[in-house]
C-alpha cells in the first residue's frame, strides 16, 4: 500500500512538472491574442476565424518575388533558390496570422485558398511538404534573412521577437500563389502556412506549438507616385564645398540588381553638369539598409556605385576623376528600425576626393 501511494505520489508529481513545462509565458500568450499595433485584414482575404494578426507591414508601392516554383537544393547550399519566381510591383500588404490551437494547416490553408477561388484567383502554383523543395521553409522565411521578415511599427520587445521566430518550428508547410487578372492590372496573392511544432527559441517557440501560423502576401497594382527627388548642379556644388559629401536619392536600381533604372537620367544629368563645369575627383559611393546578410549588400553597394561611374562616363567624364566604393550598410543617416530611415540609407553619395 505505501509503495502504490508512492508511485501515485510520483505520478502526480510528474504530470504537475509537465503542466508547468507546457505553460506558455503569459506576456507571449497576450501577443498572441491581440492584433498587431494598426493591423487590419486585407479585404481580399479576411482571416481564419478565431486568429489574430501577429506581424503587419503594408507599404504603399514596392516589389516582391514571390515563389512560383519549387525551391531547389538542400538548405545548407549556397545555390538554393526558388526554381522559378513571378516579380510584381505595386501596394503591398504583408501578414502573419496565427491560428487557435487545434488546427491543421491544411485546414487553416483551404479556407484562405477556397475563399479566394471563390473570388476569382486562379493558382500559379501550389504545393506541400517534399513537393516545394527542401530549401523551400528556409527560403520563403528566415530567423537569419532580414528580407523575409514581416516587420511593423510600434511593436513592443515581446511582439518584435516573433519576427524572427515564428516559423522556426514550421512542420507540414502549404504554399500557393494565386493571381486575379492580366498583365499590369494583375493582382498577386502568395498563401504560406505552416503548424508550428518544437524550434529553437525556448518560450517562444513553445507559446507557438500547436498553433498554424499563416503568411499571407497581397500585392495589388498601383501606379508610383512620382516624387523623385532631384539635386540641382547648383544644389551638389554648394553641398560639396559646405560638406565635402552630397547624398542622392534619385538614382533607382532594378530590386537586387546593380542596373540603374530609366527614372534615374535626371540626377545623373546634374551631377554630369556639375562634373563638366569643376575638375574635382570624387568618390561615388553606394548605401544600403541592414536588409539581408552583410556582405552581400557590401557587394552590391558596390556594384551599384560602378554602374553610376560607368553611367557617366558615358557623359564624358574623365575615368581617373571617378572612383567607385560601396559601404553597404556601414555609414547609416538614421535607424534601419523602421521604413523611414531604411529609405535615408539607401543612397548613393558623392565624396570629394
Amino acid at each position: 500500500m505505501h509503495n502504490a501511494l508512492k508511485s501515485s505520489l510520483l505520478v502526480l508529481s510528474l504530470f504537475a512538472s509537465s503542466m508547468v513545462l507546457a505553460a506558455v509565458n503569459p506576456a507571449y500568450e497576450k501577443v498572441l491574442t491581440k492584433d498587431a499595433p494598426n493591423a487590419k485584414d486585407h479585404p481580399l482575404t479576411g482571416r481564419y476565424q478565431g486568429s489574430s494578426i501577429l506581424l503587419q507591414t503594408q507599404k504603399a508601392y514596392d516589389e516582391i518575388a514571390f515563389a512560383a516554383g519549387p525551391a531547389t537544393e538542400p538548405d545548407y547550399s549556397s545555390n538554393k533558390k526558388f526554381s522559378k519566381v513571378q516579380k510584381a510591383e505595386g501596394a503591398l500588404t504583408r501578414t502573419v496570422y496565427v491560428s487557435p490551437k487545434g488546427r491543421s494547416s491544411l485546414e487553416v490553408f483551404r479556407n484562405f485558398s477556397d475563399s479566394l477561388s471563390s473570388k476569382g484567383f486562379k493558382p500559379i502554383f501550389q504545393c506541400d511538404n517534399d513537393s516545394c523543395g527542401p530549401s523551400f521553409k528556409s527560403l520563403k522565411y528566415n530567423w537569419n534573412e532580414k528580407r523575409t521578415h514581416v516587420q511593423g511599427e510600434g511593436y513592443d520587445v515581446n511582439r518584435n521577437r516573433y519576427v524572427q521566430g515564428v516559423f522556426d518550428g514550421a512542420k507540414d508547410i502549404r504554399y500557393a500563389l494565386l493571381q486575379k487578372g492580366t498583365g499590369a492590372a494583375t493582382t498577386y496573392v502568395g498563401v504560406y502556412a505552416a503548424l508550428n511544432s518544437g524550434g529553437s527559441m525556448g518560450d517562444l517557440s513553445e507559446s507557438l506549438n500547436d498553433r498554424v501560423t499563416v503568411l499571407v502576401e497581397v500585392l495589388e497594382p498601383k501606379a508610383m507616385e512620382q516624387n523623385i527627388v532631384t539635386v540641382d548642379a547648383d544644389a551638389i556644388s554648394k553641398e560639396l564645398a559646405a560638406n565635402g559629401a552630397v547624398s542622392f536619392y534619385g538614382l533607382y536600381f532594378d530590386t537586387d540588381k546593380a542596373v540603374i533604372k530609366p527614372e534615374s537620367k535626371l540626377q545623373l544629368d546634374e551631377m554630369a553638369k556639375y562634373l563638366k563645369a569643376n575638375s574635382a575627383a570624387v568618390y561615388i559611393v553606394g548605401h544600403t539598409d541592414t536588409q539581408g546578410v552583410l556582405d552581400y549588400n557590401m557587394t552590391l553597394s558596390g556594384k551599384r556605385a560602378q554602374a553610376v561611374v560607368d553611367a557617366l562616363k558615358g557623359y564624358g567624364i574623365a575615368d581617373a576623376r571617378l572612383i567607385a566604393k560601396g559601404v553597404g550598410p556601414l555609414a547609416p543617416r538614421a535607424s534601419n528600425a523602421a521604413d523611414a530611415g531604411r529609405a535615408k540609407n539607401r543612397r548613393v553619395e558623392m565624396v570629394l576626393r
